[in-house]
């Protein structure tokens, strides 16, 4: 079994729009290529409409486990609405030599990247990166969720959370 992606690391934009891969997830980038040739990741916009604009990147074999994980949920479940409004964007794009990308100019935008410092997170079977502003947002947020107001505890969470806490 392959572990997913874990932890998160800073990178930098240049001009051009090339980012290096960071070398704590290139390991299972290459690992889930289909080939150990194969250069090819899917990136697009991230589908989530609660959470501040950044982009999704998957290998090819993690692409093929989601797409079958999605195939017997029926056509207007959650989870077949976002992998349409992921796919509307995203397309394949190629490692280089160096394992840099090159993201395309219309993705950087959509998601607000500029030059400078960006923050890839991995998140299971996907990579997101951020630029920091969104990235100081994603975080208030996700701090935010946690909020146990109602009752609720990280004691009552645990079973949930996959041991977690």
């Amino acid at each position: 079994m392959r572990l997913g992606y874990v932890g998160r690391a800073k990178t930098t934009l240049n001009k051009v729009g090339r980012s290096p891969v960071p070398a704590c997830f290139l390991t299972r980038v290459k690992a889930c290529s289909a080939d150990h040739e194969d250069r090819g990741l899917v990136i697009g916009l991230s589908p989530d409409p609660h959470r501040p604009a950044h982009l999704l990147l998957m290998a090819s074999e993690d692409v093929e486990l989601t797409l079958l994980n999605l195939e017997g949920l029926a056509a207007d479940s959650m989870g077949q609405v976002l992998w349409r409004r992921f796919n509307r964007s995203s397309l394949q794009i190629q490692r280089d030599s160096s394992d840099r990308l090159v993201i395309p100019r219309d993705l950087r935008e959509a998601a607000g990247l500029g030059l400078g410092e960006l923050i890839w997170l991995g998140d299971r079977n996907k990579i997101r990166l951020f630029s920091l502003e969104n990235w100081a947002l994603y975080v208030e947020i996700e701090e935010a969720d946690l909020d146990f107001s109602e009752g609720g505890s990280l004691a009552t969470e645990r079973g949930r959370t996959g041991g977690l806490i």
